[in-house]
């Protein structure tokens, strides 16, 4: 065989593995039966999540320094 035919038997190949290794890689994790993180408590009533709204701010007793 001439170098240009392992040439791009190597590519093929190399190609083929690079897509299978991505198909494994990129599968969602199997649900174990002990969770390792906790979930954070949301609120659905609240869209900002757990936090408290901020203070409003008075506008006029600002400085315009910028």
């Amino acid at each position: 065989m001439g170098g240009e035919a392992l040439f791009w038997i190597f590519i093929v190949i190399f190609s083929l593995l690079m897509v299978v290794g991505f198909l494994l890689v990129d599968r969602p994790h199997k649900s174990r039966g002990i969770q390792t993180h906790r979930a954070v408590r949301s609120d659905p009533k609240e869209p900002r999540g757990r936090h408290l709204p901020a203070d409003p701010v008075d506008r006029t007793q600002t400085d315009n320094r910028l």
